[in-house]
């Protein structure tokens, strides 16, 4: 409303002024020396209203170069924390290649975790249309997830390595002494080793089954208890704790096939 009566201000100082100039009488020089000034008051109003009249037009563009301005910045931010978490996922997916295997295939988001009855398994919302197949090694950056045993064109399910259902081979880090982890639930390992083989309570068991579906090297477990031997035992049984916590993940990465 004050920006319209600005306008008409100025629209009236206006055509006062050409009013004056074009049709005004020639009065004798005594009477216009004397109502001169009423015509200067009202050139400057007409002047100050022009001025008051910009000023507002010049406000209100840069209050739309503000928004803009605005809009522009928030654009920019989204995008920026968009690329830090793609830079992420590739640094980990980095990470995998070069401590655990080359063959990197996707970094497939995790959709939920099956714990129904004895199972651990992990729902994946990639599948055949993303590359992925059965019998894929799953792995994180803290280490060896499980194997894809299922798979539909947009999803896949994995069994983790405490599946009761899983077999991985496994060797003690930097000893010889291969042997079978086999899943405990809810959240344990079960390991067989040779009665000769070294080890410890916190040694790292990596993945060391030569013929397996795994990569060579990739860690899996810590020792966390060691058995009694019963007499005449031809293996040396080991408790061990994942290195993976299978409830926290949100994503994981999926290996080419062996």
């Amino acid at each position: 409303m004050l920006r319209l009566v600005y306008l008409g201000y100025v629209l009236l100082a206006l055509a006062l002024s050409a009013l004056t100039a074009n049709f005004a009488p020639q009065l004798p020089g005594e009477v216009s020396a004397r109502i001169a000034p009423l015509f200067g008051l009202g050139h400057r109003a007409a002047q100050n209203l022009r001025a008051a009249a910009t000023t507002l037009l010049d406000r209100r563009n840069l209050r739309h170069e503000n928004r803009l301005l605005a809009e522009e910045v928030a654009w920019l931010k989204e995008s920026n924390l968009e690329l830090k978490v793609e830079l992420e996922r590739l640094r980990r997916a980095l990470a995998v290649r070069e401590a655990q295997a080359p063959g990197v295939v996707a970094i497939a988001p995790v959709i939920t975790e099956d714990t129904s009855g004895l199972y651990r398994r992990l729902i994946l919302g990639l599948g055949e249309a993303d590359g992925l197949s059965v019998g894929m090694p799953v792995t994180s950056p803290n280490g060896l997830v499980g194997v894809i045993i299922e798979t539909t064109p947009h999803r896949a399910v994995v069994r983790t390595v405490v599946d009761p259902e899983s077999r991985v081979g496994v060797r003690p880090e930097g000893n010889p002494g291969r042997g079978i982890a086999v899943g405990e639930p809810p959240a344990g390992l079960r390991v067989e080793l040779p009665v000769e083989t070294q080890i410890a309570v916190g040694d790292l068991l990596v993945t060391g089954s030569l013929q397996g579906l795994f990569p060579e090297g990739i860690p899996v477990a810590r020792v966390t208890r060691i058995l009694p031997r019963a007499p005449g035992a031809l293996r040396k049984v080991v408790r061990a704790e994942p290195l993976v916590k299978f409830g926290l993940l949100e994503e994981v990465v999926v290996l080419g096939k062996l």
